[in-house]
């Protein structure tokens, strides 16, 4: 089962931290039995719960780490004796079994949670690059040139199939952002696009992929573009002034 596979992975990345957590449990389980059999020799609680340093032990272990109870009998028994012995004893369960224990519990789901994200990226990855190497055999069927490129013309004549839809629905690409900015990246790449830049602006509009700096320094180059095209225009036009020129600079 996968779910099972899952789990096991998990336990084994983490078996280093819980060994690492077990240790530190049976230690602080060690004191606090040297602790409580030095405090509590004499009394009633301590002959018959902590007569010496392993049965203290076993004590700590069961009756305030590992139990359900979390230690509530032991602590009334002490409370009988001093409400310092009880005390101290919630001390310990909370050391123990609240803090250590969480931790461990923790550490477990933790783990497990990462590897199964981990498992659902690797078969997403998977999927992706199947649905990238049908989209490029897709748009090859479209290369009217046989060049291995592919062009504006060629690009528009593809997005207007439903089969080309499909697959970018399946890629979670928006298709309305893809159609609008294709002129431009077309233009980036002097017309041509190839394969692995034809992929670079699919993916770049996936819809889980978020804005980095590369995108607002292309958005940046791609409006002095168009100032500086249309200056030129300006210019070509024989226009006495330049409103343009001062807005260009500081872009």
């Amino acid at each position: 089962l996968p779910e099972l596979m899952v789990i096991i992975r998990g336990l084994g990345i983490a078996i280093r931290a819980i060994v690492i957590v077990l240790m530190l449990l049976t230690a602080i389980i060690y004191v606090g039995a040297i602790v409580f059999r030095g405090i509590l020799d004499g009394t009633v609680i301590g002959k018959k719960r902590f007569p010496n340093v392993p049965n203290a032990m076993g004590t700590l272990m069961l009756d305030c780490t590992l139990s359900g109870a979390r230690g509530t009998p032991l602590i009334r028994e002490a409370y009988n004796e001093n409400f310092i012995y009880a005390g101290m004893v919630l001390a310990f369960v909370l050391l123990s079994n609240v803090t250590m224990m969480g931790v461990l519990a923790g550490l477990l789901v933790q783990t497990v949670k990462t590897v199964a994200e981990t498992e659902k990226e690797a078969k997403t990855l998977k999927d992706l690059i199947s649905h990238m190497d049908a989209l490029w055999a897709w748009a090859l069927k479209h290369d009217d040139d046989e060049s291995g490129t592919i062009d504006e013309l060629e690009f528009r004549s593809m997005i207007g199939f439903k089969e080309t839809a499909k697959i970018l629905r399946r890629m979670n690409v928006d298709v309305e952002g893809l159609v609008s900015v294709a002129s431009f990246v077309f233009q980036q790449h002097e017309g041509k696009l190839d394969k692995k830049n034809f992929m670079n602006m699919v993916l770049d509009l996936r819809g889980s992929q978020k804005a980095t700096v590369k995108d607002h320094m292309e958005s940046r180059k791609h409006l002095h573009a168009e100032l500086k095209s249309l200056r030129s225009q300006l210019k070509s036009d024989d226009f006495a002034t330049d409103p343009f020129g001062q807005l260009t600079d500081e872009v």
